[in-house]
């Protein structure tokens, strides 16, 4: 296989790495791979840096079969694996029992299947695990976080998880879904078609339909992304205040 990338595709990758610290020499990094193009793009992307860049850092792809059965993710992923000449794990799970009853089969899903990965990486002293996020996923996220749990929150391209000591990194966090299903096509990757019965029916695929809008007009999608970002000025509510003391002072202006 011929590695080749676009020099914009590159650009925004480095620039990721760059600002957000994602990858030190000496790291162990397993990207989690799911058969889908975003995964999939990220690891071979991975590689090419692996090779280019005066950083040294080990590479592996490990999948999660959750035990759904038809699925040609493993069969193509193992074939991909062997072409990028990436050392390539499948752990394998009966997690399609633990999610059928489920209110949110996928959030569940998507929990074990981390859960998964990061003991097998404590297992074999890796430090990193990348996941093929990009810009449209964290732009998702932040509606998800307001309409569904009334917060503010978003997918962080640099993760520490402190019990576990591993971080999570997300270096295609500056790529459109669009610019990396381009590159998808003119390379011809083998995409295994989910053989999950809950794909498109999570909140995060009715985000995506209801906000199609906001997604396809770039000025709408660059104000999201600034809303994302840490700024010096906020004008929010105030925290909430204790409700006995509120009641309190309610009862206080009265006569």
């Amino acid at each position: 296989m011929q590695l080749s990338l676009e020099s914009s595709i590159t650009a925004e990758i480095v620039k990721a790495i760059a600002e957000f610290n994602l990858i030190d020499d000496g790291d162990k990094i397993a990207v989690g791979v799911s058969g889908g193009k975003d995964s999939s793009f990220l690891l071979y992307c991975l590689k090419i840096l692996q090779l280019h860049f005066k950083i040294d850092f080990s590479l592996q792809a490990v999948y999660v079969d959750p035990g759904f059965e038809d699925s040609k993710a493993e069969t193509n992923l193992r074939d991909f694996c062997n072409e990028l000449k990436v050392e390539f794990k499948v752990i394998q799970t009966n997690i399609k029992d633990y999610i059928q009853t489920a209110s949110n089969p996928c959030s569940k899903c998507a929990h074990f299947r981390k859960g998964a990965v990061i003991e097998y990486l404590k297992e074999i002293n890796y430090n990193k695990l990348a996941f093929g996020h990009h810009l449209d996923d964290a732009v998702e996220t932040f509606l998800l976080s307001i309409f569904y749990s009334g917060q503010l929150q978003t997918l962080k391209a640099n993760r520490y998880l402190s019990d576990n000591q591993i971080t999570l990194i997300r270096p295609l966090i500056y790529l459109r879904e669009a610019q990396i299903i381009k590159e998808i096509e003119k390379k011809n990757f083998k995409i295994a078609k989910s053989s999950c019965p809950y794909d498109d029916n999570s909140a995060r695929s009715k985000i995506r339909e209801d906000f199609e809008a906001f997604f396809a007009d770039e000025q709408l999608f660059a104000n999201l992304i600034s809303a994302m970002r840490e700024k010096d000025k906020l004008e929010l509510w105030p925290a909430k205040e204790d409700y006995d003391l509120l009641k309190k002072k309610m009862q206080s202006y009265w006569k």
